[in-house]
């Protein structure tokens, strides 16, 4: 993102793929000399650089030269920038580069969040809340009544620490998407190794012929419960839109954590996921999400040790339980 410095506080304001100038409240920048108009210049990335318009009554200078009002003019680093006259606060640009998705801080104290791969919010220990990046290039936001799409100035967070999503993606190329598509793994396959007593849970992910080994890791427990529920309703003969569906709070019950521990090990498997998957934007999101519930989502799924003799009182029992 191309990042401009206000010559008299020092401030860094980050520029936006499209961002307005001016005395109104709701412009990405507000300005505060009188000279300034309410909508004063617009900042715009083009695909190819950084250009300013301006769309003001007093004018917009660059290097002291009056822009033509309503002409686009392309930005240079290190250019000096007043918006009213020659005599009001110069703005310095400083960073030029493309514009990134990213979450700026609504909260005062947050820091700018540059969006890749998978990100939760308000933050690791706390997980309140997921976004991810859909096989269609598209930002996801996911909390606990499920995903939606992100649009631009969409606010995410919690209740006191929130931040605004500002997309950075210009286009996605039709044949980028079509290369991409074509080189990601036919077959996804999880292999679960588990010790008799299940205290200790190995997976190796399976992506056509590639085995990737995703070790030991005390979050595998979870995951292990989830993909039984899907492989056990399955077998039970329910439709693959119903499978594996678990009321979180039963979760939480069940595995004796509460919710922001089950969180915390549901961000860790999807980050293993993410960095074994050889096309982070083209990943399927096996964990899912729905209002009060939660699932493991996919139908290769091998479960080796384990407790795996049960009887069949205690099966329907546990179905029961479940439902």
């Amino acid at each position: 993102m191309a990042i401009l410095i206000n010559g008299s506080t020092g401030d860094q304001v980050i520029i936006q793929p499209q961002h307005i100038f001016g005395r109104h409240p709701t412009t990405e920048t507000e300005l505060s000399q009188p000279e300034a108009s309410r909508t004063h210049a617009v900042a715009i990335w083009d695909g190819e650089g950084w250009m300013l318009q301006d769309i003001s009554t007093n004018g917009t200078f660059i290097n002291g030269n009056k822009l033509v009002r309503g002409e686009k003019t392309r930005i240079n680093l290190n250019d000096e920038i007043q918006f009213g006259g020659l005599d009001v606060s110069p703005w310095y640009v400083k960073d030029l580069t493309p514009p990134a998705s990213m979450l700026l801080p609504l909260t005062k104290g947050l820091p700018v969040i540059y969006l890749n791969g998978i990100n939760v919010l308000p933050s690791e220990d706390n997980p309140e809340v997921a976004i991810y990046q859909s096989a269609r290039g598209l930002w996801m936001c996911e909390n606990d009544t499920g995903p939606y799409e992100l649009k631009m100035g969409d606010k995410v967070g919690s209740y006191d620490k929130q931040w605004k999503f500002v997309d950075g993606e210009t286009s996605i190329e039709t044949s980028y998407m079509a290369d991409s598509i074509a080189l990601a793994p036919k077959k996804v396959a999880f292999n679960f190794d588990v010790s008799q007593n299940e205290e200790h849970v190995s997976i190796k992910l399976m992506l056509d012929e590639r085995e990737v080994d995703l070790g030991l890791r005390n979050h595998h427990y979870l995951v292990l419960m989830l993909a039984r529920k899907f492989q056990e309703d399955q077998a039970f003969g329910m439709s693959l839109t119903e499978c594996g569906w678990l009321d979180k709070d039963l979760l939480c019950k069940m595995l004796g954590q509460n919710e922001n521990h089950i969180n915390i090990q549901i961000y860790r498997f999807r980050k293993q996921f993410l960095d074994a998957y050889p096309l982070p934007e083209q990943m399927p999101q096996v964990i899912e999400r729905r209002t009060g519930e939660i699932r493991f989502y996919s139908t290769d799924i091998q479960i080796m040790g384990g407790m795996k003799l049960r009887e069949k009182e205690e099966y329907a029992n546990k179905n029961l339980f479940l439902s």
